[in-house]
C-alpha cells in the first residue's frame, strides 16, 4: 500500500438497529455503514462497495431466548433446590429465530450472496469469519 493510499472501510449491516449499535460502540459515522439485507442482495451492487478490494464477512443468524422456556426454568428452581439438584438448569432453555432469519437463510444463503457479490465487483480478497 502506498503512503498516500486511503483505506476506506464500509460496514455492511443487516438492520438499522445494528447500524445504530455500531455507530454508538465504535464511534463510526453513518457514511461508513451500509444497511442491506444480505439474504436478498440480488444483482444490484450497493454504491458504497464500488471499487472494493477486500471483503470481510461477519454476518450471522442471531437466536433469541424463548421467554416461555425461561419462565418454565424459573418455575423449576424451588423443586430443584428441594431435590438437591442445581437450582437452575441452563440446558432447559430454548432458543428461536425471527422469521426469515434462520441460519440456513443468513449464514448459508447470505454468505453465498455476499461471495457472489464480491466476485461480481472484482474483490481480490474475501475473509469469512465464523
Amino acid at each position: 500500500m502506498h503512503e498516500n493510499s486511503k483505506v476506506e472501510v464500509v460496514g455492511l449491516v443487516r438492520t438499522e438497529e445494528s447500524a445504530k449499535k455500531l455507530i454508538k460502540e465504535k464511534k463510526c459515522g453513518l457514511a461508513e455503514l451500509l444497511v442491506c439485507d444480505v439474504t436478498s442482495i440480488g444483482t444490484d451492487v450497493p454504491k458504497a462497495m464500488d471499487g472494493a478490494e477486500a471483503m470481510v464477512i461477519c454476518t450471522s443468524a442471531v437466536p433469541a431466548l424463548s421467554k416461555m422456556s425461561m419462565f418454565r426454568s424459573l418455575l423449576k428452581v424451588p423443586v430443584n433446590i428441594l431435590t438437591g439438584k442445581k437450582a437452575f438448569n441452563f440446558r432447559d432453555l430454548k432458543f428461536k429465530y425471527k422469521p426469515g432469519q434462520y441460519p440456513e437463510k443468513v449464514d448459508y444463503e447470505g454468505q453465498i450472496a455476499q461471495i457472489d457479490l464480491a466476485k461480481k465487483i472484482g474483490v481480490d480478497h474475501v475473509v469469512l469469519v465464523r
